[in-house]
């Protein structure tokens, strides 16, 4: 029993030590004094950051831009062939539907 209590005892003592707070040395260094901290490599970074930022947009909009021409195309074919039908309707006289109908109905009546 005597090493058992020796184990939680090493045990206790290593979480002690790693909760323990310890101080870390820092050292420090004196610039030269021509030094010149290098302000263009940030400006040059924000230059590129917004050029990537406006390549980006532009290749949105394109796709942007082709998907709407698309949708107005395809919606204009649409409505052409609407009005088209619509014209081919009603430039028939009434006469000629009724008699292209009953013979349409007839020939469906025949059939059954």
């Amino acid at each position: 029993m005597g090493a058992q209590e020796r184990e939680e005892e090493d045990c206790a003592s290593s979480v002690g030590r790693k909760l323990q707070k310890t101080s870390k040395e820092v050292y420090f260094s004196v610039l030269p004094d021509k030094y010149e901290p290098l302000i263009e490599d940030d400006e040059e970074r924000e230059e590129t950051y917004r050029k990537n930022k406006m390549k980006a947009l532009m290749l949105f909009f394109s796709g942007l831009v082709q998907n709407v021409g698309k949708a107005l195309r395809f919606s204009w074919r649409c409505l052409v062939t609407g009005l088209q039908s619509m014209v081919s309707v009603y430039s028939t006289p009434l006469s000629a539907v009724a008699t292209v109908v009953t013979n349409v109905h007839q020939a469906s009546g025949s059939k059954t």
